[in-house]
């Protein structure tokens, strides 16, 4: 899915601007628990968010986070990086402008859809579109056939809409964006880095910069819990419903390759999740019955705050105070009954046990100093001290000046260079500092046709961008969203 979605550019930028926009303007948790109705996981306006097109968008996008990682994405980091609500995000921002489109009376014909699947290069054969071809593609995914088509037609129909609201640029908005690019700067100009200064470290300085900031060198708060176990492994799941369960959850059982997983292979892991979900309700009694002090804890366990436990449960335990019992939750296969006996306070560190973890903010706030100092000398004597010198640099032209810094180095320089009123200044970049002059200055008028079309692509871009955002905040609140649970 994913070599086919890079092939075709106009789906992939439809589907990253939704995935943006929902990361800004959503950015919801909903905490999904997958026994939910029928073939919807909920509803936006009158548009429902359709299981089958949910577990679609979930593997192309874990697909996309596999081979950002180079193979090494797994269900541990999906998890961590809450992916089932990014889809869920996305789809809600898609719904909302279906919405839009269907009260505009926007819609895309079975004439205009076929013949955007036709045009698509990876579903041809020496240029022609090959149905065999499409069909593989189709079962190879592992896709239904109205599944994709359903996906395809409101991606087209969320770009028909979106098309209709561009705002054009004004020429004094282009010509505006064209004259920076059309400042040229000859600087003289040097380089300074940590190993242009000469640093000692004293036991005596090291202990008065611990001494004056010790209260930032604590001990972790420390949680203790009496904690109730309850295990699922003697849960009875039938083959009927691991076959179910593994049908309506395949898109969390992946290989590395993004593929998901044959049921036979998987099976050990839904067996494994479908016995924590049937055992939740009895997990749940116990609950209750510990809470009422019918039955007693199991043990007492201390754990530093963020270890051990997965971020999900000591978000919930953060929120508790002591004497208070969590819900169950899931650690491993079992479930834990935890109830907070102690919270421990953060205590200050002795010099002794900080010292490791102070020395090296230390030396580098002494590195910083001294650097600070030596970069106001030089530009206090800029003119007489020998330094580079460099050609004129324009935005356009700064990626290929020879400078002495990297390509990213170069564009975060040149940014703030001409982002500043000053003939002469300091300019920081990650561990180094530009000490640097002005010493000529012209404009270069080489802008082409080419150019002027990219300015205006960017400008009207940075409109769009800015007006959808605000549409989707407004969409919001014309079409509520629910999430069945």
């Amino acid at each position: 899915m994913i070599s086919w979605m890079q092939k075709n550019n106009k789906f992939l930028v439809i589907t990253i601007w939704i995935a943006t926009i929902s990361f800004i303007f959503t950015g919801a948790t909903y905490g999904f628990s997958f026994g939910l109705r029928s073939s919807s996981i909920g509803k936006t306006g009158d548009i429902e968010l359709r299981r089958d097109i949910f577990q679609m968008e979930y593997r192309n996008l874990y697909n996309r986070y596999n081979q950002l990682f180079h193979g090494q994405f797994d269900q541990a980091k999906a998890k961590e990086m809450k992916l089932e609500d990014q889809v869920i995000n996305s789809m809600i921002v898609k719904a909302l402008i279906l919405n839009l489109a269907k009260d505009f009376g926007i819609v895309v014909s079975d004439e205009e859809l076929a013949l955007y699947i036709a045009q698509i290069p990876a579903f041809q054969n020496n240029g022609v579109f090959d149905k065999k071809v499409y069909k593989n593609f189709l079962k190879n995914s592992g896709l239904k056939l109205q599944t994709f088509e359903k996906s395809l037609r409101d991606d087209l129909i969320v770009q028909k809409t979106l098309s209709l609201l561009n705002l054009d640029a004004l020429k004094e908005e282009v010509e505006a964006l064209a004259i920076s690019f059309e400042v040229a700067d000859k600087l003289k100009y040097k380089i300074l880095s940590p190993s242009d200064v000469n640093i000692t470290i004293s036991e005596e300085n090291l202990k008065k910069f611990w001494e004056e900031r010790k209260d930032m060198f604590k001990n972790p708060t420390k949680y203790t819990f009496d904690v109730v176990w309850f295990d699922t492994k003697d849960i009875n799941v039938t083959d009927d419903e691991i076959k179910k369960f593994y049908e309506e959850n395949s898109f969390k059982y992946t290989a590395k390759d993004g593929k998901i997983l044959t049921f036979e292979k998987a099976k050990e892991r839904v067996i494994r999740d479908l016995k924590i979900k049937k055992a939740k309700r009895d997990a749940n009694k116990k609950y209750i019955a510990f809470k009422k002090g019918q039955i007693q804890k199991d043990e007492t366990i201390s754990f530093n705050i963020d270890e051990n436990l997965s971020k999900e449960i000591w978000e919930d335990i953060k929120s508790k105070n002591v004497r208070d019992i969590l819900k169950p939750k899931v650690v491993g296969s079992r479930y834990a009954i935890l109830k907070i006996v102690d919270i421990k306070s953060p205590t200050v560190m002795s010099f002794k046990e900080a010292k490791a973890v102070v020395e090296p903010i230390y030396k580098e706030s002494l590195i910083k100093e001294n650097l600070a100092k030596l970069s106001d000398r030089i530009l206090n004597n800029i003119d007489k001290i020998d330094a580079n010198i460099s050609n004129f640099i324009t935005l356009r032209n700064i990626e290929k000046q020879n400078l002495g810094l990297n390509q990213q180095e170069k564009v975060e320089f040149a940014s703030k260079l001409f982002t500043s009123n000053q003939e002469k200044g300091i300019i920081s970049i990650e561990d180094k500092i530009i000490v640097y002059k002005i010493l000529e200055q012209k404009l270069v008028a080489d802008s082409n046709k080419s150019d002027i079309k990219d300015f205006k692509l960017t400008v009207n871009k940075l409109k769009k961008d800015v007006f959808q955002s605000n549409l989707i905040k407004e969409l919001n609140k014309k079409y509520p969203t629910e999430i069945y649970k």
